[in-house]
Order: structure tokens, then C-alpha cells, then sequence
């Protein structure tokens, strides 16, 4: 099972590097100009080229050329070979350039959301949505339920990750709470629902009283939270986002994990 992208720190995807490559390349496209011969740079795009010739890629302000099409095939070769760290760099610089259209810095904005990717743009800057600990919390979880015999929390599992690849946010909550209360049922075979198995697992001793009480919280926010827990309707969709799927996967995978180790 492939962690989310949105746990997958320290990576790029094609799918993003694509992006970045492509809404770059349209900002040229809206400001070049065309000569009788070649195209090229004037007002404040001629800034930015420069800037980007001497700023990022660290050259010689008299090797400067004004060529659109130069450009774009530094910007092609970075986004398709380099590592994370230059193109996040490049991508930064062009988000926090004084002289980029507020289009170009949307459309980069929303290529790390619709790729799905572990970071976001706020204020110009790519920052981390996600840890590499939700991330290995995640798989530990996984396998931890399949060493364990516990098919259905390891599925629920599965399925709610598969829900935060598709940005399905409550389908991914919803699986998140099923996998530790079909944990909890197995645990508690004559419990039908999850706080019931908390409570008898509480009062054998296997379960703290307090965490007892706080995962009983969190499922009773699924089940206030109108279609989490049950298939959503049309005219009734759940009030969840990204940063609920995600802290509620990682919470639930860690659940999971905690009480496989208690039974055993």
C-alpha cells in the first residue's frame, strides 16, 4: 500500500513537476513580445528573466539574453531533472516575485492541491501539510493489523488512504474511524459499535480511561458531522477538509497500532 501523496514528504511528483513546468510556461506565453526576428522580454518580465538568470541560477548579469524561449527550456530541464529541493526553489521564486501576475501565483497554488502533493503555497513560501510521521504511523498501522489478523481494520485503512488520494475528505475520516472501531470490535467481539469496546476494554485494564473518553469524542464528532460516518447525500455533505482527513488518518492509524499492541 502507497503511502497518500499528502504523507510523501520529500518527494515530487511527475503530475506536479508538470504543472509547474506548464503554468510557468503560460505566464510566458501571456508576456512575451515578437520581433521581426525572435520573440522577447520588455517592461517587468524583462526584470524577472534577468532576476532569474542572476538571483536563481547564480550567472553572470553580462551573460544575461532576453529569450522567452530560452527560459522556457531552463524551466523544462529543471522541472524534468532536477531534485525536490531546485524545483521548490524555482517554484518560490516565481510565487514571491514582486513582477509575476497574481495569475500565475494562483495557478501554482492550486497545482499543489490538484496534485495532490504534501506541501502548499502560503504567502509566497511551500510549506509541509503533512509529517513523515502520519506517513510511518500510516504504514506501521497497516502492518501491524495484517500481522495481527485484523483484515477489516487494515482495509478500512487502505480505503481511507485511497479517499485522501482522491480528495474524497469525509470518505477518508469515515474509513479512518470504521478501521479503529472494526478494531476495537475485534478486540470486543460483543460490542456493536466503538465506545461500548473502549469501555470494556477500559475496564480490563487494556485501555486507559482518558483515552478511552477522548477516541469516544472523536467519533462522536463523526457522528454529529452530518454524512461522515454514513454515505453522504447530495443536499447534506459533511463540513470536512483536507486537514481533517489528514489528522484524522494519522490519529486512527496510531489508535489502531496502540491497541493491537495492548491486546498482545
Amino acid at each position: 500500500m502507497a503511502v497518500p501523496p499528502q504523507l510523501q514528504l520529500g518527494e515530487i511528483s511527475p503530475e506536479l513537476r508538470r504543472l509547474v513546468d506548464y503554468y510557468i510556461g503560460l505566464e510566458i506565453e501571456r508576456v512575451e513580445n515578437y520581433g521581426s526576428e525572435q520573440s522577447y522580454f520588455d517592461g517587468e518580465w524583462e526584470r524577472v528573466s534577468k532576476d532569474f538568470h542572476v538571483l536563481f541560477e547564480k550567472s553572470a548579469a553580462s551573460s544575461y539574453i532576453n529569450d522567452p524561449n530560452s527560459l522556457r527550456r531552463s524551466i523544462a530541464y529543471l522541472c524534468d531533472n532536477e531534485r525536490i529541493g531546485p524545483v521548490f526553489d524555482c517554484v518560490e521564486f516565481f510565487a514571491g516575485h514582486k513582477f509575476c501576475s497574481e495569475e500565475l501565483k494562483i495557478d501554482l497554488a492550486d497545482a499543489f492541491v490538484s496534485a495532490r502533493a504534501a506541501y502548499r503555497i502560503v504567502d509566497g513560501q511551500i510549506i509541509a501539510i503533512g509529517t513523515a510521521e502520519q506517513g510511518d504511523a500510516f504504514l506501521g498501522a497497516i502492518a501491524s493489523a495484517e500481522a495481527y489478523g485484523a483484515d477489516a481494520a487494515r482495509a478500512h485503512l487502505i480505503a481511507a488512504g485511497a479517499a485522501l488520494r482522491a480528495s474524497d475528505w469525509s470518505g477518508s475520516v469515515r474509513e479512518s474511524i470504521h478501521a479503529v472501531e472494526s478494531m476495537a470490535r475485534t478486540l470486543e467481539p460483543g460490542a456493536k459499535t466503538l465506545q461500548p469496546a473502549l469501555d470494556s476494554l477500559a475496564r480490563r485494564g487494556h485501555l486507559h480511561s482518558s483515552l478511552s473518553r477522548a477516541f469516544g469524542a472523536l467519533y462522536g464528532y463523526t457522528s454529529d458531522e452530518k454524512g461522515i460516518r454514513h454515505a453522504l447525500v447530495l443536499e447534506d455533505k459533511a463540513q470536512v477538509d483536507e486537514a481533517d482527513a489528514l489528522f484524522m488518518l494519522g490519529a486512527c492509524a496510531s489508535f489502531v497500532s496502540y491497541l493491537i499492541a495492548r491486546a498482545r
